[in-house]
């Protein structure tokens, strides 16, 4: 007979949006959530946790983060080619359990083969104490493209060819892919080797030495991938930072953009006609221009002029705020905006365990309240992991990833960066996080 636990006396923050419940018991039966609301009665030899005082609201869900292993700020720099990619994968086990710990319950990684051989390695029984993990595994680029790099000798930018196996390159991110035919064969290559759902670009980044083309893969290039993720049963998501990229995607038939760095009215009035998905990531934005000072001139493995990288702050600004306009535009239009990070274990900020962070970024620039943060990283994570039927919210027959807050959230967001404060971290009614509760 499966186990019987209840969390008694709590706000209940169910993360659906409704009002908080005061004094709430949610009944756990074995994995999944049998009741919740008042004046339940608890079932006789049932493990009772007492949350009095307390807030119990679903795990957060990172729906955009990488499981990438890093050691040194900068985003990877050298590292990323010279370091063995064991070694990341080694580390990454441990931001994984981090990021457990923190209260997130899911994280959503849209890049890099780590993800893939954790999730492999919980499923053997092999590893314990981590989050659920959706991944896409390789990504999938144009050749020149935003994940091409092309000053890398060919033979090392392509996970099929590569003989230069590292965190980045080779078998750790990118396929490329060119016309109809070559990103067909990419998504079934990436979807055979693990993929949950595939990621791809519409658009390069913002940055003045990187690939700030208007669009990258063609309308048709892109149909091609969704048609043949879905002959597969996945979805695919896209890395889009401007509108152009954005429509394009959306018009390919895209699930999910992610950055969405600009959005138009366009842009808009199609996500509310195909019901796009839209995840936020403040936070990379945020910590990046907080650690300039300590990062090296150097950007995915070669130096940088200094005045590049002073014009390289400004844009990163710019883009920045450009960025919190859209997720205000997003969210007023009624769209939904599920909470990412682009956290990717890379110390000074960007490593799992901190990705609170985004939900404190919305709130205090793009006109979310507390409640609708918490939303964002729950219920709407959820839809953008397309599992909202099993996770996100403590609704009765879903998985019972719960968290037990010391303090209120709604009267200060912040609470929820501090790991002292998840008292309770329970993943499929396990508790695998109790700090003295």
């Amino acid at each position: 007979m499966a186990e019987v636990k209840a969390i008694k006396g709590g706000k209940l923050i169910d993360g659906t949006g409704a009002e908080p419940v005061e004094g709430a018991t949610v009944i756990i039966e074995g994995s999944k959530i049998k009741a919740v609301g008042k004046d339940i009665e608890v079932p006789r030899g049932a493990k009772v946790i007492d949350a009095t005082g307390k807030t119990v609201m679903p795990g957060m869900i990172d729906s955009h983060l990488h499981f990438f292993g890093f050691l040194t700020a900068g985003f990877g720099g050298l590292e990323g080619v010279s370091r063995p990619r064991e070694l990341g994968l080694i580390k990454a086990i441990q931001d994984a359990r981090n990021l457990l710990a923190a209260g997130f319950t899911m994280g959503r990684d849209t890049g890099g083969m780590n993800s893939v051989f954790l999730k492999g390695a919980v499923a053997e029984g092999t590893l314990s104490g981590m989050p659920r993990i959706l991944s896409a595994g390789y990504v999938i680029s144009q050749t020149g493209g935003n994940a091409d790099l092309p000053y890398f000798p060919l033979e090392c930018a392509d996970a099929r060819t590569s003989r230069h196996h590292t965190v980045l390159r080779g078998d750790g991110v990118t396929i490329m892919a060119d016309g109809v035919e070559g990103c067909l064969s990419a998504t079934r290559y990436a979807l055979r080797q693990g993929a949950d759902f595939i990621k791809t670009f519409a658009t390069g980044e913002k940055d003045p030495w990187e690939f700030p083309y208007e669009f990258q893969l063609s309308v048709d290039e892109m149909k091609a991938i969704v048609l043949a993720a879905k002959g597969m049963g996945a979805i695919v998501t896209c890395h889009s930072q401007n509108s152009t990229g954005t429509k394009n995607a959306i018009l390919a038939g895209v699930q999910c953009i992610e950055h969405a760095t600009e959005t138009n009215d366009e842009v808009i009035a199609l996500a509310k006609e195909h019901g796009t998905i839209f995840v936020s990531t403040l936070t990379v934005g945020y910590v990046s221009l907080k650690m300039e000072p300590q990062m090296t001139p150097q950007r995915w493995g070669y130096i940088l002029p200094l005045e590049q990288m002073k014009a390289a702050r400004k844009n990163r600004e710019k883009v920045w705020a450009q960025g919190a306009e859209s997720y205000k535009r997003i969210h007023k239009a009624g769209l939904i905006l599920a909470a990412g990070t682009d956290c990717n274990s890379t110390p000074g900020g960007l490593e799992q365990g901190k990705d609170a962070k985004e939900l404190e970024l919305l709130v205090e620039y793009c006109d979310f309240t507390p409640m609708e943060a918490i939303v964002a990283a729950t219920k709407h994570g959820s839809m953008a992991c397309f599992m909202e039927d099993q996770i996100g919210t403590i609704e009765s027959g879903k998985f019972a990833d719960i968290i037990v807050v010391d303090g209120d959230p709604l009267a200060d967001i912040k609470l929820l960066q501090d790991v002292e404060k998840i008292k309770i971290v329970m993943l499929g009614g396990k508790v695998e996080v109790d700090r003295g509760l």
